[in-house]
């Protein structure tokens, strides 16, 4: 797999793969992307209505810039998170270092976005004291766990790029990875896709997106 860095209409930086023919963030402003579709809607929902430690599950630990953008507002707010990520194609730390992701964050966060990409897979790892990390090294469909999650950040390239990480059996299995008022978010909002979300049980709404992203998701388990 070969990677470019791209830059984004918002100063940050994304990558192109070259496996998927596609970027990781939107071009038109990856930090802001981030910061709309899963620490607004997803994040910030959650502690707005008083969650104080929250499990999170995302489906493509990709750059790390979610994580990071997770852990550094958990520090900024007082919250403790228990981050599980699953990534099939985990991107070299020196891809990652040719990017102005780190430069994104100030201190310590710009070392603990490093340290995401540092940490050896498959294991739990303590961060900020009191926040877990654990990042696994396998395919969404081979990802089994007995613990329930809170959020979830879908962040799989898109439908077209790959179709199996859309289909009705994997947002089932999103939806029974969840607790019940658990929340996923993600950029994707496409007819089918929604349709296909409330198929499986979710409540969904609608909401305005980041930049030329007109809309967005957030589907719950009631």
């Amino acid at each position: 797999m070969t990677y470019s860095v791209v830059p984004t209409t918002d100063g940050s930086n994304t990558l192109f793969t070259s496996q998927f023919n596609a970027s990781y963030h939107s071009v038109h402003g990856a930090l802001e992307e981030s910061k709309v579709v899963f620490i607004q809607l997803g994040l910030q929902y959650l502690a707005e209505k008083g969650y104080q430690h929250i499990r999170l599950f995302e489906m493509g630990f990709g750059t790390g810039l979610n994580a990071a953008l997770s852990f550094q507002y958990a520090g900024q707010h007082g919250l403790t998170i228990q981050y599980t990520g699953v990534e099939a194609f985990p991107v070299p730390i020196e891809i990652i270092q040719q990017t102005n992701f780190s430069a994104l964050f100030a201190a310590p966060f710009d070392e603990v976005f490093l340290d995401l990409h540092r940490l050896p897979w498959n294991q739990n790892h303590l961060l900020l004291q009191a926040s877990i990390f654990t990042k696994w090294h396998t395919v969404l469909e081979d990802f089994e766990s007995a613990n329930k999650f809170d959020l979830i950040y879908f962040d799989a390239f898109a439908p077209e790029c790959q179709p199996e990480l859309w289909s009705e059996e994997i947002l089932q299995k999103m939806y029974n990875l969840l607790d019940r008022n658990g929340v996923l978010t993600t950029y994707c909002a496409k007819g089918i896709f929604k349709r296909t979300l409330k198929k499986v049980g979710f409540h969904l709404e609608n909401h305005p997106g980041p930049g030329r992203k007109r809309e967005i998701t957030r589907a719950i388990k009631l």
